[in-house]
């Protein structure tokens, strides 16, 4: 399986080789409002001096501290207390205790508003862009599987098809694995406890 490495080398270097294309330009160099502000969805409320918005200040186990904001018009992805219920809605309101998400209730076509209090969230997730990270989150696992399924129709070392080779699987099982934990370094669920704080702040 030798002869598929270079193909595989192709393709995860060359999709970084593309990524790397952007290079440094003075003029759009953003300031740090602009950066909380370009962080989310288009829907998202301009911000302006004294509006409120949450924050994620968060200290996991593997990594280092790194804050999270969400503004109205932001989507947020949460648990609360004693529920199982999947929260993934849209930020209408912050208050200094609590936030407002708005609804569709397509039964009587209308959006309904539910309030949050800080207090009630037991788990949020969040997303963080990790430079080559983030990217290679979903190509590992695809050229794992490649790499495996171009073993398995190919005739290999036995002149066969249909087999596949026991380091081709450890190859490709690798590269999925290691696609599996980008993933979780860029997408991950974050119990709110002493380590992982959530609050509101305002902007200035």
């Amino acid at each position: 399986m030798r002869q598929l490495l270079p193909l595989v080398a192709l393709l995860l270097f060359g999709n970084l080789n593309a990524w790397s294309q952007e290079h440094y330009d003075p003029k759009k160099t953003l300031s740090s409002e602009e950066l909380f502000m370009k962080q989310g969805t288009a829907s998202r409320v301009i911000a302006t001096p004294g509006q409120k918005y949450l924050v994620l200040d968060a200290s996991p186990v593997i990594g280092g501290f790194h804050r999270y904001r969400f503004f109205p018009g932001d989507n947020i992805k949460f648990r609360m207390k004693n529920e199982t219920i999947r929260f993934n809605e849209t930020i209408a309101s912050v208050s200094d205790s609590s936030f407002t998400i708005g609804i569709v209730n397509e039964a009587v076509g209308r959006m309904d508003y539910q309030e949050i209090l800080l207090k009630d969230i037991r788990l949020m997730k969040v997303s963080k862009r990790i430079p080559f990270v983030s990217q290679l989150a979903p190509i590992l696992p695809l050229a794992g599987l490649i790499f495996i399924g171009a073993d398995f129709f190919n005739k290999g070392l036995d002149n066969k098809r249909y087999t596949t080779d026991p380091s081709s699987i450890i190859i490709g099982g690798s590269m999925i694995a290691a696609g599996f934990i980008c993933y979780k370094l860029t997408f991950a669920s974050l119990k709110i406890n002493g380590r992982n704080k959530l609050k509101v702040l305002e902007t200035y």
